[in-house]
């Protein structure tokens, strides 16, 4: 029995620093994550935020972002990278009518734009519909004809300035069962109609 009356004293002061320590959470400090929340926790918040409503304030904007994905940037390198110099050592190289020209030729012209573009929105609308028979037109191929042949004999040779692969996926996905990428004499291609 005194045993047992000495042991309860031990026990009662090596339990006296068991304390659980609370720590106060502080607003906009960091705190060190000790332990992983569980799954059952977390799911709680989840289910608590799919709950909350989505309030637009005034300074919020719709914000619509279009890409024309027709038209990559072009970036001019410095002459530092290409090793071109761009002074001109004895005067104009070319007479400035030349200059004016050659920057006419350089620029697409606005057919060529506008066939791009038309293209372009007749294939997005037989995307979003392809059952539609008034958006598309059915052409047959010839022998030893590529998909951008094709399209050159149907549409013109405003087809060059098409971005091949955008074509290529966009029509694949109106044309299932057809390879248009090795395509044989007399397979029926579904194209827009513009």
């Amino acid at each position: 029995m005194k045993s047992l009356l000495l042991l309860i004293p031990l026990l009662l002061i090596a339990c006296e620093n068991d304390h659980p320590t609370i720590k106060i959470v502080e607003v906009n400090k960091r705190m060190v994550l000790e332990e992983w929340p569980d799954s059952n926790y977390i799911a709680s918040l989840d289910s608590i935020l799919k709950l909350e409503p989505v309030k637009k304030g005034k300074d919020t904007a719709d914000v619509s972002l279009k890409m024309n994905a027709f038209k990559a940037p072009t970036f001019k390198l410095p002459p530092s990278v290409t090793g071109k110099s761009t002074s001109r050592k004895s005067g104009l190289s070319k007479p400035p009518k030349q200059v004016k020209q050659t920057a006419e030729a350089s620029k697409p012209s606005n057919n060529a734009e506008n066939f791009v573009a038309k293209f372009s929105n007749a294939l997005s609308a037989l995307q979003s519909d392809p059952s539609n028979k008034s958006l598309y037109k059915v052409v047959s191929a010839n022998d030893g004809e590529d998909l951008f042949k094709l399209l050159r004999r149907t549409y013109g040779a405003g087809t060059q300035n098409l971005p091949r692969f955008y074509v290529l996926s966009a029509l694949q996905s109106v044309n299932p069962g057809v390879m248009l990428e090795h395509l044989n004499a007399g397979d029926k291609v579904r194209v827009p109609r513009l």
